[in-house]
């Protein structure tokens, strides 16, 4: 962390030093989030950014009126799970602590006693092991979260995901700015699937308006989580859990919905942070994450995608495309400029992505309006 903190100051200086030099020292945003500066050394001050998700399931509502289990991640103890969790959203030299608590784990049930545990995975971060999350890496602790040493052989020492009574707190510098994701990474595939993922962001230093330093600005951004949903696979998830009927065979997933935020269309058209409302001659920030099995090609004629960087780094060139290929677990960073006002529609190009059992015409997942 010494090495990155070491970075993340000579990019700052270097930053001053060009303020310094074109005489705009007064007008350069420099501090973290609106965070002071600190009085010695005149660099930002980092902030430390803390946040809690608790494992909890819900049912959804389809726009066909079918019911959908799922469980996944909230910050709220009392809430049900939002689908996708919560977005952690940091500064570029943050340090973040992202604190995993399984107090109801909706998978602990009389027929399947222990629960499946759970962790966080922070997909596409540079990370040590200690906070990869992986359940296989992840190092000894004590029930309450703490780190033990290796071999330490203590009566409470625990291993692999965490089960029901645990905690763990994730922590690492917010190193690279750029577009994230978080999931489980115990029994991934049903876990993911169920709804057990959400979105990282980390904005650049000093730049709000910047995917990545010296990246072209934009006016506005829309993270849009990206996903599907086999409706069999759920309800047979719980009918699993909760009456003892056989295992879902998750290879054999099929897609009944594709989702945009948790929603499939039209409803997406309903949810403010699944559509764009922009002006004609602003540039929106589409943050793109796929959490879903299949490979979206993303199109909404009349408009142009500029990728600006792929899985959190900023590309050398910005290529721009009528479409968007995004695979399962890519996340990427596009702009798109909006020359003229008019009603465009996001939607999947591959038809056979979008079954016909998905309530939606020609893939559409959401509504892009220009005044």
């Amino acid at each position: 962390m010494k090495k990155q903190r070491t970075r993340l100051a000579i990019r700052v200086l270097l930053l001053m030093l060009a303020c310094i030099v074109t005489g705009m020292l007064g007008a350069c945003n420099l501090p973290f989030g609106g965070s002071a500066a600190d009085s010695k050394s005149g660099l930002p001050i980092p902030q430390t950014r803390n946040f809690k998700l608790y494992v909890r399931d819900n049912w959804l509502t389809m726009p066909d009126g079918k019911k959908v289990y799922v469980f996944g991640y909230t910050d709220n103890p009392n809430g049900h799970a939002q689908i996708p969790g919560p977005p952690i959203i940091v500064n570029e030299g943050d340090k973040v602590n992202v604190t995993l608590i399984n107090d109801k784990d909706p998978t602990l049930t009389k027929y399947n006693p222990g629960g499946d545990g759970h962790t966080i995975h922070l997909h596409g971060l540079d990370l040590y092991s200690t906070s990869d999350g992986d359940p296989m890496t992840t190092p000894p602790r004590s029930a309450s979260g703490t780190p033990l040493p290796s071999g330490s052989k203590q009566k409470d020492e625990k291993t692999g995901s965490l089960k029901q009574g645990e905690q763990f707190t994730y922590s690492f510098i917010a190193d690279h700015a750029g577009t994230y994701w978080y999931h489980c990474h115990e029994a991934t595939p049903e876990h993911i699937q169920m709804g057990m993922y959400g979105a990282v962001i980390v904005k650049p230093i000093a730049h709000p308006n910047q995917a990545y330093l010296n990246s072209p600005k934009f006016d506005l951004d829309s993270t849009f989580v990206l996903s599907d949903l086999d409706l069999p696979g759920h309800n047979n998830d719980y009918s699993k859990l909760y009456k003892n009927t056989p295992d879902v065979d998750w290879t054999k997933s099929k897609v009944s919905y594709a989702l945009l935020n948790g929603k499939a269309w039209p409803a997406t058209n309903q949810d403010p942070r699944s559509t764009i409302n922009a002006k004609a001659g602003q540039t929106v920030l589409l943050r793109l994450i796929n959490a879903g099995t299949q490979i979206f090609t993303l199109s909404a004629p009349g408009l142009k995608f500029q990728t600006v960087g792929t899985d959190g780094r900023k590309l050398d060139q910005y290529p721009i495309t009528d479409s968007v290929i995004i695979g399962p677990a890519e996340h990427n960073d596009v702009l798109v400029h909006f020359d003229h006002a008019g009603k465009y529609i996001l939607h999947e190009h591959i038809d056979e992505n979008v079954p016909s059992s998905v309530p939606t015409t020609d893939g559409n997942l959401t509504t892009i309006t220009v005044r």
